[in-house]
């Protein structure tokens, strides 16, 4: 985010509003984004700066800074007094903006599968220790296993955890197994940390996961991951559906098709990287000519 970014936001907004009332509009969120801007516009400034510059109440400024402090979008010098942004603000931005790019990748993948097998298509990724539905599309069936987008389930219990943990550092899978509760959420799931270390290393052999009724009894699940450009599990995607009619551990082509179109989502991250790779090869003066 640059440094004329946000004002040019809060004047867009502030037309914005002006052309259909002031009404609903929120004071302190005005305020805050007045700060916000002047503080991404001038770098460092002193609360009686921000003061003067926002035009907001030197009160508000400091509740503000002090809120804005603590949920660690604003960085204090103690030193000299002065307030900046820190990258969590640009951090966010950057996550809202890959989450939605993940899902807009996916969704033609997750619907062909939908079609094909008739069964709920899921798409899931880490948040913090659970993992958290980014998008769902649902079975047609009457009878079926649906989540919605923003639901969070435990990874240990689910075909999507498994599948992301079985590629993550071991200090990843400790904050999993070590650090967070494993609660038993069916006679099912694997509670013990070294079982499910072993089942981890099962899932990273094989290249994908399976939930046997471990989130919910009478369903079935399998997953694979999605990997960026360094060969990083960012996601996963996975098809359930109930036991009475789906059971991906004998199903092969349930399993091949899952497996082909996360490996074209993943290729899509791939390609995304080489142009990267291929600059920062340039700007190094390692980049190879034509071959003679």
């Amino acid at each position: 985010m640059t440094a004329e970014r946000l004002p040019e936001l809060h004047n867009r907004g502030a037309r914005g509003a002006g052309d259909s009332g002031t009404k609903y509009l929120v004071p302190v969120v005005q305020s805050t984004f007045r700060i916000l801007g002047e503080l991404s516009a001038a770098g460092n400034l002193n609360l009686n700066e921000i003061t003067l510059r926002s035009g907001v109440p030197k009160s508000t400024v400091f509740r503000i800074l002090s809120t804005l402090h603590h949920l660690g979008y604003v960085l204090r010098d103690h030193q000299e007094r002065t307030y900046s942004l820190s990258s969590s603000l640009a951090d966010l931005a950057n996550d809202v903006a890959g989450v939605e790019a993940l899902r807009r990748t996916a969704l033609p993948h997750m619907l062909r599968l939908r079609d094909e097998f008739g069964e709920t298509v899921n798409l899931g990724r880490m948040n913090l220790d659970k993992v958290v539905y980014v998008e769902v599309v649902p079975s047609e069936y009457a009878l079926r296993l649906s989540e919605r987008p923003g639901v969070a389930v435990w990874p240990h219990a689910s075909a999507l955890g498994k599948a992301i943990l079985a590629d993550a550092p071991e200090e990843v899978v400790d904050s999993v197994v070590r650090y967070r509760a494993m609660p038993a959420l069916t006679p099912n799931t694997i509670t013990d940390p070294d079982l499910f270390r072993r089942d981890l290393q099962r899932v990273k052999e094989r290249g994908y996961a399976f939930d046997r009724e471990e989130t919910t009894l009478l369903a079935a699940c399998v997953a694979a991951p999605i990997r960026d450009g360094n060969g990083t599990a960012i996601a996963a995607m996975s098809i359930s559906g109930p036991t009475s009619r789906f059971n991906p551990r004998r199903d092969k082509k349930v399993v091949e098709r899952l497996l082909q179109a996360v490996a074209a989502i993943s290729a899509h991250y791939h390609h995304r990287a080489e142009p990267r790779t291929a600059r920062a090869a340039t700007a190094h003066g390692t980049k190879r000519g034509p071959r003679r």
